[in-house]
């Protein structure tokens, strides 16, 4: 299934998600002071404290200025997409994870050299790969899991975190996929989700290619080395 969001023009990269994610739209939470959008904005949360019952009013807004506070962060730091994912965890469970994506720009460097590079300043980086996209592209994945400390009325707990780095052709910026969760026990799940992740991602539209794969005749008929590669990056 192919989101609307892969057909946006000004979209600078793409990449394909199991099913259970679902796209938080941070750009309609922090629009432009003034604009359209914020009065929009302003009207839905009216209507949603409407609703809620008067004592319970004021932490409802507390938390709805938390969500616009966290897209405000999020896109300061370079972040162009946020999913949230709900599955079940094999002892029936459901686990929750979210999944960002950032293009950040640096300084140039050949792409294996960034690529190595984003993942050894990471703090506590554990398991360490550099991966070989399609392509030959370079790319590197490191996970951890962090302890995060106890705050109000939330006490502490373990997070997992898997980070990717993907250099862009152009190496003046750099792809950082990110995927947390609470569900540590799932981290071989994870790993192994971002990685293939990571072979889908691409700094060109590549729906062209993939809409000719599915027609799968006529001119436009890839060669089946093109078709090949295609399925095993998209499936």
């Amino acid at each position: 299934m192919i989101d609307d969001t892969a057909r946006d023009p000004s979209s600078k990269i793409w990449y394909a998600l199991p099913g259970g994610y679902f796209d938080v739209p941070i750009d309609a939470l922090d629009p432009m002071p003034g604009s359209e959008q914020e009065t929009h904005l302003d009207q839905v949360l009216a209507l949603v404290l409407d609703v809620v019952p008067e004592d319970q009013r004021d932490r409802y807004a507390s938390a709805l200025r938390d969500v616009r506070y966290m897209a405000a962060q999020m896109r300061s730091e370079g972040v162009v997409a946020c999913s949230l994912g709900m599955h079940y965890a094999d002892d029936g469970s459901a686990v929750m994870s979210v999944f960002t994506v950032a293009l950040r720009d640096i300084e140039w460097a050949p792409a294996k050299i960034t690529a190595v590079r984003a993942v050894s300043v990471r703090e506590c980086q554990e398991e360490i790969e550099l991966l070989t996209l399609p392509g030959d592209r370079p790319a590197s994945i490191s996970d951890t899991v962090i302890t995060m400390p106890a705050l109000a009325g939330v006490p502490s707990q373990d997070l997992y975190q898997c980070n990717l780095y993907i250099p862009t052709p152009s190496g003046a910026q750099l792809g950082v996929l990110t995927l947390s969760s609470t569900a540590v026990g799932s981290r071989k799940h994870y790993r192994d989700m971002m990685e293939g992740i990571a072979h889908t991602v691409s700094f060109h539209d590549p729906l062209p290619e993939i809409e000719r794969v599915v027609r799968g005749a006529g001119p436009d008929r890839p060669s089946d080395g093109i078709q090949d590669s295609i399925v095993a990056d998209f499936g």
